[in-house]
């Protein structure tokens, strides 16, 4: 089972199936959704604004955006998808 590292983005240029790389895609956009709507949310009174509690919650955040990507109910994958092979027959 290869593990793959939660940051590291430039191993989607590597990626030959249209399937995973719209699928890591569309995980990446909801991690970075999901950070960016946690910025507004108030942190708790007992949540301390240190590094381990930031990597903590960027991790649960990364397992959240994966959970979410993985259940098919945004759609974003598919559009993805879709755009690539439009691309692809208008661009012969």
């Amino acid at each position: 089972m290869k593990i793959e590292t939660y940051w590291d983005i430039a191993q989607l240029s590597q990626m030959r199936s249209l399937d995973r790389a719209s699928e890591a895609l569309e995980e990446e956009f909801v991690h970075i959704f999901l950070k960016e709507v946690r910025k507004g949310v108030p942190t708790a009174p007992l949540m301390s604004k240190s590094f381990a509690s930031k990597l903590y919650l960027d991790m649960m955040d990364m397992q959240l955006a994966k959970a979410i990507s993985q259940s098919d109910q945004l759609g974003i994958k598919e559009y993805i998808q879709n755009a690539i092979k439009e691309y692809e027959k208008n661009s012969r």
